[in-house]
């Protein structure tokens, strides 16, 4: 990626939202377009977007699961991410993802398993939620809340709640095996940013992986440049890195429009600046936003802080590659 030449970069839309507690992140990218539009930019005609086809027709039909809902759609969604990583990647170029619900981080992970299958690869996770449950955790049943289980293929029974079907569990054991024979990722290899609002199960999982996280205090206490050096000590036998970023980690008084909102998050500097310090290091080779609704937002100023962070980013990646 030399020169900061531009077509490097592929932006990639995922618009399918039938895995989160909310409908309405499909229109995130409407609110970009919107968001772009009134500031004069010219982004989107610039980095012209491929779309992933979505099943969001699903959510008229309903879905017979109760504790991985719609998982027979989400799992045709994720395999086409997957591919499409992954084929991104053997080509050299850096993808910028903008996803509804942050499901779809679990076919990116995979994605990035296929394209580097012999490498380490590590993963700043920047959430309110740990994503980390599974079938047998989750008191929702929404497979927004599992991406992390996916990826690292674990089902901590350990913390079992639920009875699920054989139907439901022949998917999940599919849907964990996109990546091939190994996980897409190792527990040992995500860090954690913003991190709050979980259950029990999903810190039993943090603990016994031993899972970073920094939290909203850490970061403020520490300063976003301390805490971005000590991430990348953290995954420094990591050849390639991931980050995937949810709005929800801003705190709800600047980014109100996201399925789920935690109060004690990042401030919109903090998540900016966050996010730039680590597009700097040259192992980043995916960056990611998801869960924006504007369904649930107030006058698009979600859209519009959201657009602003993806256009410094991609200013900031093209600046360092």
């Amino acid at each position: 990626m030399s020169n900061g030449n531009s077509r490097f970069i592929r932006l990639v839309e995922v618009h399918s939202d039938i895995a989160g507690a909310q409908r309405g992140s499909r229109k995130a990218i409407e609110a970009l377009i919107d968001s772009s539009n009134q500031r004069g930019s010219t982004y989107f005609e610039k980095y012209p977007a491929e779309v992933i086809l979505d099943e969001n027709h699903s959510y008229k039909e309903g879905t017979k699961y109760k504790y991985a809902k719609f998982i027979d759609k989400v799992t045709l969604v994720i395999q086409r991410v997957a591919q499409r990583i992954k084929e991104l990647r053997q080509d050299k170029f850096f993808p910028i993802i903008i996803a509804a619900d942050h499901s779809t981080s679990a076919g990116t992970m995979a994605g990035l398993r296929l394209a580097h299958n012999n490498d380490e690869i590590g993963v700043v996770y920047i959430d309110a939620h740990a994503d980390l449950h599974s079938p047998f955790t989750t008191p929702s049943g929404n497979l927004h809340g599992m991406p992390l289980c996916i990826a690292t293929a674990l089902d901590n029974e350990e913390s079992k709640i639920n009875n699920i079907t054989e139907e439901e569990l022949k998917y999940w054991n599919n849907i964990k095996g996109l990546s091939g024979e190994k996980p897409s990722i190792k527990a040992s290899n995500i860090v954690f940013c913003a991190l709050r609002d979980f259950e029990k199960a999903e810190e039993d999982l943090i603990n016994k992986r031993n899972i970073k996280n920094y939290s909203t205090h850490d970061i403020t206490m520490m300063g976003v440049k301390k805490v971005v050096e000590n991430i990348f000590n953290n995954l420094s036998h990591c050849k390639h890195i991931y980050i995937s970023f949810d709005v929800d980690s801003i705190d709800p008084l600047y980014v109100p429009g996201t399925g789920t909102p935690s109060k004690g998050g990042l401030s919109f500097e903090q998540a900016l600046q966050l996010n730039i310090e680590l597009i700097k290091n040259q192992k980043v080779c995916c960056w990611e936003i998801a869960e924006i609704n504007p369904k649930l937002d107030i006058n698009n100023i979600s859209g519009k802080f959201s657009f602003h962070i993806l256009e410094k980013i991609t200013k900031e990646l093209l600046k360092n590659y």
